[in-house]
């Protein structure tokens, strides 16, 4: 089988590293690592470009929309320059689609009703690969993805410049999940047969965010974020941050764990702290 990833960013560039000695061809608009593999420099920005890939391929699609509008026209244009059909696409989505669900569990069944414009957009992703592939008779998987973390993806530089976080007493659940776990997924997604169309992706530990980030000090050595109240951070705090505190949910990925992965490296998130520390 070849494997095509779309995308050489903190994902796409991961699960192309575990996938050394496989036929792995890497699409993206630039590349700043020698990489091992084949690689195919497009900008889905523009339609001048083509995509070489040998029969039989699955795809693993991590570029993130556009945000000119609420539909991913880059997700299109990369389908329709698709001479040849994939057995199956993965498509990385966001667990932001759910919205703001009061902190409740939150399984593949529950309606997505998305808040953010973000949000929007991989929601109508999802719905555009799910079009394309039913009409291509094509395999799709979507992977809601919680918020990643890992080497290079802890905050520490934000928090020695003063990050300030909401009030642990008041912070609402969070979801995350290491790159390393992400990485097994998305490569379990692509490998596996008879998977369902979609997955929650986290490592089933609630703990907000502010709980995360005083871990990640007191690893690191550095001292306490400061927290502050909800109103003060609205009048301080950019608009993306916003987003992610007026919304909570706690990810049900029993389905993930029971389908997609059979151990999780990190489902304790101090331990995947420690192995991400420079």
């Amino acid at each position: 089988m070849n494997y095509l990833i779309a995308g050489a960013g903190y994902t796409g560039l991961s699960v192309a590293k575990k996938l050394q000695g496989e036929k792995v061809t890497l699409l993206s608009r630039s590349f700043n690592n020698k990489l091992e593999f084949d690689s195919q420099k497009i900008d889905l920005d523009k339609d001048d470009f083509t995509i070489s890939i040998t029969s039989p391929f699955v795809v693993l699609y991590t570029i993130p929309p556009n945000t000119a509008s609420l539909s991913d026209e880059r997700l299109k244009l990369f389908l329709k320059k698709l001479k040849i059909n994939p057995n199956r696409i993965v498509y990385l989505s966001s667990s932001g689609v759910y919205g703001d669900r009061k902190g409740n569990y939150t399984d593949e069944t529950v309606k997505p009703n998305p808040i953010t414009k973000r949000a929007i957009r991989r929601l109508n992703a999802e719905k555009c690969i799910t079009d394309w592939c039913h009409k291509n008779k094509v395999e799709h998987v979507i992977l809601r993805v919680s918020g990643i973390y890992g080497p290079d993806r802890l905050g520490i530089e934000k928090l020695r410049q003063g990050l300030t976080v909401i009030k642990q007493s008041k912070a609402k659940p969070s979801n995350r999940i290491h790159i390393k776990d992400l990485t097994n997924c998305c490569i379990s997604a692509m490998m596996k047969d008879k998977l369902s169309n979609i997955y929650n992706i986290g490592d089933g530990d609630h703990s907000n965010q502010t709980w995360f980030y005083k871990a990640v000090c007191h690893q690191v050595g550095i001292k306490n974020p400061t927290e502050i109240e909800a109103a003060e951070a609205k009048m301080k705090w950019g608009a993306m941050r916003l987003s992610f505190l007026n919304e909570s949910r706690r990810l049900d990925v029993n389905k993930m764990k029971r389908e997609l992965i059979d151990n999780l490296r990190y489902p304790n998130a101090i331990d995947g702290i420690k192995e991400s520390l420079p």
